[in-house]
């Protein structure tokens, strides 16, 4: 019997192998990681490299994609090469030293980071999941429950690395909250290299010969020798639940993009304060001393894994329950139950976005020539000629309104801007933090001097018209850039739209929106991510479990990133409460279509649960 088998090889605790808790803390802190970084990364792109919104959303989607896509490969090189234990290792130091290189400046470090963390997870990922299965027979009722355990882990770390990293970019720094990833998937390589003694996997064809040999039915089988006609049927079931699965995961992922977005610029992120915070500009006095807690936008990605961590034992609880009652759902019916909740989360967001979408106005006699509203404030952003009026309906994003400000000031100004942002940086180079140094640039000679209103300048930018000449003494960020030419734009123009954008900051959206959507989509997750996982280690023809470990993250981890990430690009192209109301279309879709297909799926799956 498997149970004999198990005992003489593998210690338990709690009920289990030890090797899962192994397992569990590695993990964990890879996730800590992988988390932390991807909680920064679009916030990262956007407001440091002031990237557009298509562009930043077209690497996250190369980079999701391919991250979800090489666990393929480190499938098949862990069965045919290095096994698993040594794939786990190498792939950790590879991921490790991504996390470090993106503690880095420059565009060098970014893309190495971003490949270094590719080629890791592609080796970790398949891997570790691999291994949890593996302590188990395919037909032990405690394979649910360990993968929910192992799921816990992954959330674990996925809670605390988005609240520390976010945390340290917010007080010290983007690439300090990139260091920590670092830190963290080293704490995960320690815990994997002491314990993997413990990780015993049991004797598969021993067991799965033995639990053939007490099938006395029609369909009694070797599990080393199941019929063909059995193992195409169960991989086309695999293959259509993995479709449902993508379509999931679309809409899931878009919390790390355009939902992130949505509440850096969008949302009141004072979860106890109903007071709208006073939109700052530069020049105005600034916040008042001793505001009420607020979360980051980033951080907010701790949501999700945080219910994950409080429901996710009751889940596991509940299955077990409901199949000691025989009433426990089928895998393919919880993939149903999740698409459904999917589609409620994105109910809840149009619901929340209805109360953002609010106006404001602001007097403006005449449109600047050229300047295409369309393109700022997703859409909302319109001229009334007849009433002279800018118009907006709900946020105006900060970037927004200095990106189109600045499409106002003089030509000129913005390579002498450039200019001098290369003269600091170069200036900056090598000298400690507390260097006193000062570059300056002159404008032009024979160009006409803009109207530069002083105030708006950053605090450690001077502009001294009799000379003509900037100077700073301190490296110039994108941002910085951006307000310097601002500074010097059409001043009425200037007005109208920094009023639009102090009066729309009143209408953000509450945070616990976003928390109720993040609930209904953790729901939805938890009925169908661990589920999957195991599911996968059961339909799997025995010989080729990595490979088809591989394949499962490459679709409903690569190609649904990447569609994602790629349908991210359109946020800011359509109204929020559009963007919402797709998915939430898709989902109700899906759901219909997945009920209708269930008979078709349990009879394909040939007894698998």
């Amino acid at each position: 019997m498997a149970d004999a088998g198990l005992a003489s090889t593998q210690k338990t605790f709690l009920g289990h192998p030890v090797g899962l808790y192994t397992l569990f803390f590695t993990e964990l802190w890879e996730r800590f990681s992988f988390y932390g970084m991807k909680a920064l990364l679009i916030l990262y792109m956007l407001n440091e490299f002031l990237w557009t919104q298509e562009k930043a959303s077209d690497v996250f989607a190369w980079y999701t994609g391919l991250v979800y896509a090489t666990p393929v490969l480190g499938g098949i090189i862990a069965d045919k090469w290095l096994g698993a234990k040594k794939s786990v290792l190498y792939g950790g130091i590879l991921i490790a030293m991504g996390h470090l290189s993106l503690a880095f400046e420059g565009m060098a470090a970014f893309y190495g980071g971003l490949t270094l963390l590719v080629l890791g997870v592609g080796l970790l990922k398949p891997n570790v999941s691999t291994q949890v299965g593996l302590l188990y027979h395919p037909t032990d009722p405690r394979r649910d429950s360990a993968f929910t355990i192992f799921y816990m882990g992954i959330n674990a770390g996925a809670f605390g690395g988005p609240l520390l990293c976010d945390w340290l970019r917010i007080n010290y720094g983007w690439h300090y909250g990139f260091g920590a990833a670092a830190v963290g998937m080293f704490i995960g390589l320690i815990v994997y290299w002491i314990g993997q003694r413990w990780i015993i996997p049991i004797d598969q064809d021993i067991d799965l010969e033995a639990d053939a040999s007490q099938n006395t039915g029609p369909e009694k089988t070797s599990a080393t020798h199941v019929p063909p006609h059995v193992q195409r049927d169960r991989v086309l079931a695999l293959v259509i639940i993995c479709t449902f699965a993508i379509l999931f995961w679309v809409c899931f992922e878009q919390m790390a993009n355009a939902m992130t977005v949505w509440a850096d610029q969008n949302t009141n992120l004072k979860p106890f304060d109903l007071t709208p915070e006073p939109a700052v500009v530069e020049g105005d006095p600034g916040l008042p001393e001793g505001r009420p807690f607020a979360f980051s936008a980033g951080q907010l990605q701790s949501i999700n894994p945080g219910y994950i961590l409080l429901f996710g034992a009751l889940f596991s609880w509940l299955w077990v329950w409901l199949d000691k009652r025989n009433k426990q759902p089928s895998s393919a019916a919880k993939m149903a139950i999740a698409v459904f909740l999917m589609a409620a989360a994105w109910g809840v967001m149009i619901l929340g976005g209805m109360s953002e979408n609010q106006s404001s106005k602001a007097p403006l006699t005449t449109l600047p020539a050229g300047i295409e509203l369309h393109k700022y404030g997703a859409t909302r952003l319109t001229y009334d000629a007849s009433d002279q009026s800018l118009n907006m309906k709900g946020v105006l994003p900060d970037l927004d309104r200095l990106r189109l400000v600045s499409e106002t000031s003089p030509g000129d100004l913005e390579s002498v801007v450039k200019d001098l942002a290369t003269k600091a940086e170069e200036a900056a180079k090598g000298k400690p933090d507390d260097a006193a140094w000062r570059v300056s640039e002159t404008y032009p000679a024979g160009k006409t001097l803009p109207d530069i209103s002083a105030e708006l300048l950053p605090d450690h930018v001077t502009w001294d018209a009799a000379t003509r000449t900037f100077a700073t003494t301190k490296t110039l960020e994108q941002k910085d850039q951006l307000v310097i030419r601002a500074a010097a734009a059409d001043g009425v123009f200037r007005d109208a739209v920094y009023s639009i954008f102090k009066q729309s900051t009143a209408y953000k959206m509450m945070v616990w929106w976003l928390f109720i959507h993040y609930m209904l989509a953790t729901m939805g997750e938890l009925c169908l991510s661990p589920v999957g996982l195991s599911l996968v280690t059961k339909l799997a023809p025995p010989k080729q479990v990595g490979l088809f470990m591989g394949l499962w993250f490459l679709t409903t981890g690569s190609i649904a990133n990447f569609l994602a990430h790629k349908i991210g690009g359109m946020w800011g192209t359509m109204t929020p409460i559009d963007y919402f109301s797709i998915f939430a279309a898709v989902s109700v879709v899906a759901t219909v279509v997945m009920v209708l297909l269930l008979r078709f799926l349990h009879k394909r799956m040939h007894g698998v649960h």
